[in-house]
């Protein structure tokens, strides 16, 4: 067989498969594009585990027509201008091979929207061909719906997994994201159902106790420069480990990637028993120009200039923050209605710390108390045991479709609708929303299953802001919390922790 160039159309589907590998990294390209499109609300929708669609829509910057038309071309992006922008990538994306890989082995529709376009563009594409190209509506922003993925290739259709297989990689996929961008919103749906729902947190580490659960048991957080990079993490005391690597995540400036290397350096730190790992979220910044992406077209393989350099800093931030006798599991203790012990006189000793927490001299120890997170949690219970409410009224022309026993379950707590059932307008809201977050209190409903998380998001909104607390503030939120014995905020995050005199004690080496 003599040598020849190959088809332009067979080329594209060789790159795609050296791209897309399956539903779930489908969901890693596009969420990518969200995020470097500047989104800080973004949807992910699945059905049938990826196989039959993969949706993700967002709020970011959006597209043009010209751009939307250009983007589904190879090697078309906004990211990198010349050879030297390599050396110093910030942005997810920067191949320009991404969409134009999953077009060319799916049938997909763009929908997308400026800021400054009246009307959004809408591209319906069948294997790399452009069939319709024509305008809707839609806010700013771009929805990329992904179907049939590898129609075109039946092989590759048929070596998929099986559903629910493919869906759990989806969800791994798509928490990695949540893990390092607590900027921004995620929900995650599966044939029709809401996985999960993410608002955003003040840190990183918030998210991470809410992903990783097993983490509440005993954790460390730690934040350092040496050697001219930058390392945070969150990550479990000796006591909690799982069977396997599935509790393990690396970030190099907000990328994740996979790497044996600082694998290796996690594992010899712990020093743990046979097939037992930690729990550990680590995020690295160095130098972009000490760092090479471009290593496989994942971009999850990245290569650092100076190795070990990484590897030894590392090693020294983990040990070090490991040896401190402190553990949340040992001496944090969450504080129940029967652990804590307070002195009997009504003015117990206790001072403010940065306008975020209160730290209470108690009859064994310290007790630490996050003043945000027990305003909300105040809030939130306030707003589910008053059912009489006072009534704003709604000036934006907003519709909700609601059931009648949804709509009456929300009567109860001073919201106000024009019509009986299906879709209907709303005409009043309880004071405790206000009207900017309406749209959002109603987004992906239904009442049974999202009220107490809608209302806790209120409760977030509504609180006063960490850091911006006086005395005073304080001083009566703290009475609060010593008559309820709140443990938790509404989102499932610790209130307070307490340091004995005894751990006190041990650590100082007393």
């Amino acid at each position: 067989m003599r040598i020849k160039r190959l088809p332009e159309s067979l080329v594209r589907k060789i790159a795609a498969g050296e791209v897309i590998h399956n539903p779930s990294f489908v969901l890693k390209e596009l969420v990518e594009n969200s995020l470097d499109a500047q989104a800080d609300r973004i949807v992910v929708e699945i059905e049938n585990g990826g196989k039959n669609m993969v949706r993700v829509s967002d709020n970011g910057i959006g597209m043009t027509r010209e751009e939307a038309l250009l983007a589904i071309e190879p090697y078309t992006t906004s990211k990198i201008e010349s050879e030297e922008d390599l050396h110093r990538i910030r942005t997810y994306g920067f191949r320009g091979e991404a969409l134009a890989s999953i077009v060319q082995v799916s049938r997909t529709k763009i929908v997308t929207k400026t800021e400054k376009d009246a009307l959004a563009t809408q591209l319906m594409i069948a294997g790399g061909k452009v069939e319709e190209i024509s305008e809707t509506h839609r806010d700013t922003g771009t929805t990329v719906e992904v179907r049939d993925l590898f129609f075109n290739l039946p092989v590759r259709r048929k070596s998929l997994k099986s559903s629910a297989i493919e869906l759990r990689m989806c969800r791994e996929m798509f928490e990695r994201f949540v893990l390092v961008r607590n900027d921004v919103d995620f929900v995650f749906t599966s044939d029709g159902k809401i996985v999960h729902s993410f608002p955003r947190t003040q840190n990183i580490f918030e998210r991470a106790i809410l992903i990783l659960e097993d983490l509440r048991k005993g954790y460390i957080t730690f934040e350092e420069e040496l050697s001219g990079l930058r390392i945070k993490g969150i990550v479990s005391s000796r006591e909690v480990t799982r069977s396997s690597r599935t509790g393990e995540y690396f970030y190099v400036n907000g990328r994740f990637v996979v790497s044996e290397e600082l694998h290796e350096v996690l594992m010899k730190v712990y020093d743990l028993p046979k097939r037992s790992y930690p729990v550990a979220v680590l995020f690295i910044e160095v130098n972009p120009e000490e760092l090479d992406v471009n290593i496989h077209p994942s971009k999850i393989v990245v290569k650092f200039l100076n190795e070990e350099k990484v590897k030894k800093s590392l090693e020294e931030t983990l040990k070090r923050n490991l040896a401190r006798k402190w553990y949340r599991s040992v001496a944090y203790e969450e504080i129940s209605s029967h652990a804590l012990s307070v002195a009997e006189s009504p003015s117990y000793r206790w001072f403010l710390v940065k306008g975020k927490y209160a730290v209470v001299e108690v009859e064994d120890g310290l007790l630490f108390v996050d003043l945000h997170a027990l305003h909300e949690r105040t809030i939130y219970e306030e707003i589910l045991s008053k059912k009489s409410w006072r009534k704003r009224r709604v000036k934006r022309n907003i519709t909700v479709v609601l059931s009648r026993e949804e709509k009456q379950k929300l009567e109860e707590y001073g919201f106000s609708f024009q019509g009986e059932e299906g879709a209907l307008k709303v005409i009043e809201i309880p004071e405790f929303l206000t009207e900017d977050v309406v749209e959002e209190f109603f987004r992906d409903f239904p009442v049974d299953e999202k009220l107490k998380e809608r209302i806790a998001l209120a409760a977030c909104k509504l609180a006063t802001k960490s850091g911006e607390f006086d005395e005073e503030i304080a001083s009566k939120l703290l009475d609060v919390f010593f008559k309820k014995r709140f443990e938790r905020c509404p989102h499932g995050r610790p209130i307070s922790f307490k340091i004995s005199y005894e751990d006190m004690d041990r650590f100082f080496e007393r």
